[in-house]
């Protein structure tokens, strides 16, 4: 079993609550890989799949993904031949692919499009979707989260009090919960 972390936009595998993290899911004996996303400040969806793939996910693989790395782990399904699976996918605060609900001086790069997600083809590769988003988060609204919910048929833990999950959130006891 391998667990792979895509981090958020101007960010890294070092900060935020990722090296928690990463400590927790190595004590459950499990890989890890959390790959430092090219331009993080101003990056490419092209870029950001290209080290997901590099991570090999299969079968056995439960990929996380905060904020912009979640769009990319969509975007990556979206592109997958379709004898290609993963396990679980749980994304944390992660925006809607629907490039006008989006705040406009966000760079799209591929990111996002009129035309959001395509949910059907998604689905294809991956049967467990968890999204975790919080009511107050500043940078993403909860609404894509609810999009991002239902349009995967996925279990949605809803917050009130976690932000965007960045700088003040050290800890997501619930995620290691969907880990295990």
């Amino acid at each position: 079993m391998k667990v792979v972390l895509m981090h958020g936009k101007d960010t890294d595998p070092t900060q935020k609550w990722y090296p928690w993290f990463a400590k927790e899911v190595k004590n459950f004996l499990m890989d890890f890989f959390a790959p430092a996303l090219p331009d993080s400040s101003d990056p490419s969806i092209d870029k950001w799949i290209a080290e997901l793939e590099k991570t090999n996910p299969d079968e056995d693989t439960i990929l996380v993904g905060h904020s912009r790395g979640g769009v990319t782990i969509l975007r990556w399904l979206e592109e997958l031949p379709i004898n290609r699976r993963v396990q679980k996918v749980i994304l944390i605060g992660t925006n809607s692919g629907n490039s006008e609900k989006m705040i406009g001086t966000e760079n799209s790069k591929g990111f996002f499009t009129k035309e959001g997600y395509d949910f059907k083809k998604i689905k294809l590769h991956c049967n467990n979707f968890v999204v975790l988003h919080s009511r107050d988060d500043e940078w993403v609204p909860f609404q894509a989260g609810e999009e991002n919910a239902k349009g995967l048929n996925a279990k949605f833990l809803k917050f009130d009090n976690r932000g965007h999950f960045g700088k003040k959130v050290s800890t997501i006891p619930e995620l290691l919960r969907e880990i295990n």
